[in-house]
C-alpha cells in the first residue's frame, strides 16, 4: 500500500503548495507512482498542476467526498482523476470545497471520510499527497487520521513557532485516540536565507523548542524570486528552472526524505505532549 503524506500548517503561505507539488513531480520522476490531492480551498495546487479553470471541472475532491457522506456510488476515476505531464495523478478542487465543513455539519464520523476515500486508491499508489488546508478544524482532523505521516514547511521568519504548540497538541490527540501509526515526517524551512540572522535565530528556536523529539531536515529551501515564477507557468521550479539553488535543494531534501541523503532522528511521535507544553 502507498505511503499516505500530509502537507500541512496551521498557517499560509509557508511554501505548503509548492512543497507538494514539488515533492510529488520529484518522487514521480524517481519511478513512484504518485497521488496528489488537492484538499486547500484556495485551489493553487489544481492550478500549478495546469488546470487553468478549476471552477469549470465537474468532479472534484468534494463531490467524492459528498458521495462518501451521502452514501452514494463513488464516481469513475477518470472522472476526477488528471494525470499531468509529470506522471502524477491530480485529484483536484474548486471553490465548492469553501462548503467543506457546511457538507460535514452533522455528519457522522465526519473527520474519517477523507480516509475512506483515500482507502479506495492506496493500493494503486507508492505515494498520496496531500495539500491540506492552512487552519485547524475538521479538514485539518481529516488530514491527520488519514495520513501515516505529516510534513510541516515553516518558513524562515521571526513568528514560525507560533502556532506550533496548537498544532503539536492536536497531533497528539489524533495519535493518541484516532490514529496510532501517525507520525511526523519532519519540518521542512522554506524560503530560507541562510545569511540573515533571522534564518539563524529561527532555527535556533525551532532547535531550542522542539528539541529532538521533531525532525527539522538538514535541507533548507532558499528564497527565490524564481519560484513564484515558476509558478505563473504553472510549473514546479525543479521543471522551470533546474539548476535554480531552490531546485537543487528541493532535491536533496527529497533524497533526505527517502533515507538516502543527510537526516536527522525521526520522530515517532514519543514526547510530542511535553514538547507542546514547552513551546507553548
Amino acid at each position: 500500500m502507498g505511503k499516505v503524506l500530509g502537507i500541512v500548517n496551521r498557517k499560509g503561505g509557508v511554501g505548503k503548495t509548492t512543497t507538494a507539488t514539488t515533492l510529488s513531480y520529484l518522487l514521480s520522476k524517481e519511478g513512484c507512482r504518485v497521488a496528489l490531492i488537492d484538499f486547500d480551498g484556495q485551489r493553487h495546487t489544481t492550478k500549478l498542476c495546469g488546470v487553468a479553470a478549476p471552477e469549470q471541472l465537474t468532479v472534484t475532491i468534494y463531490d467524492i467526498l459528498k458521495c462518501i457522506v451521502m452514501n452514494e456510488k463513488l464516481p469513475d476515476s477518470e472522472d476526477y482523476m488528471i494525470r499531468t505531464e509529470t506522471g502524477v495523478d491530480l485529484i483536484p478542487a474548486n471553490n465548492k470545497l469553501d462548503n467543506f465543513d457546511k457538507l460535514m455539519c452533522d455528519t457522522d464520523f465526519a473527520e474519517y471520510k477523507l480516509k475512506e476515500f483515500v482507502d479506495t486508491i492506496k493500493e494503486q499508489y507508492d505515494y498520496i499527497l496531500i495539500d491540506g488546508m492552512p487552519k485547524m478544524g475538521t479538514a485539518m482532523i481529516n488530514v491527520m487520521i488519514c495520513c501515516d505521516s505529516l510534513l510541516i514547511p515553516v518558513q524562515s521568519e521571526t513568528l514560525a513557532v507560533e502556532g506550533m504548540a496548537e498544532f503539536l497538541r492536536a497531533f497528539h490527540r489524533i495519535k493518541s485516540h484516532a490514529n496510532a501509526g501517525l507520525e511526523i515526517e519532519g519540518i521542512l524551512i522554506t524560503m530560507d536565507n541562510e545569511r540573515t540572522r533571522v534564518s539563524k535565530r529561527v532555527k535556533a528556536q525551532l532547535q531550542q523548542a522542539l528539541g529532538e523529539r521533531v525532525r527539522i531536515f538538514t535541507n533548507s529551501i532558499p528564497r527565490s524570486i524564481k519560484v513564484p515564477e515558476a509558478v505563473e507557468y504553472g510549473m514546479t521550479i525543479c521543471e522551470y528552472e533546474p539548476d535554480n539553488p531552490a531546485a537543487k535543494a528541493y532535491e536533496k531534501f527529497v533524497k533526505e526524505l527517502m533515507g538516502n541523503g543527510d537526516k536527522d532522528t525521526k520522530n515517532t511521535g514519543k514526547g510530542i505532549e511535553s514538547t507542546s507544553e514547552h513551546i507553548a
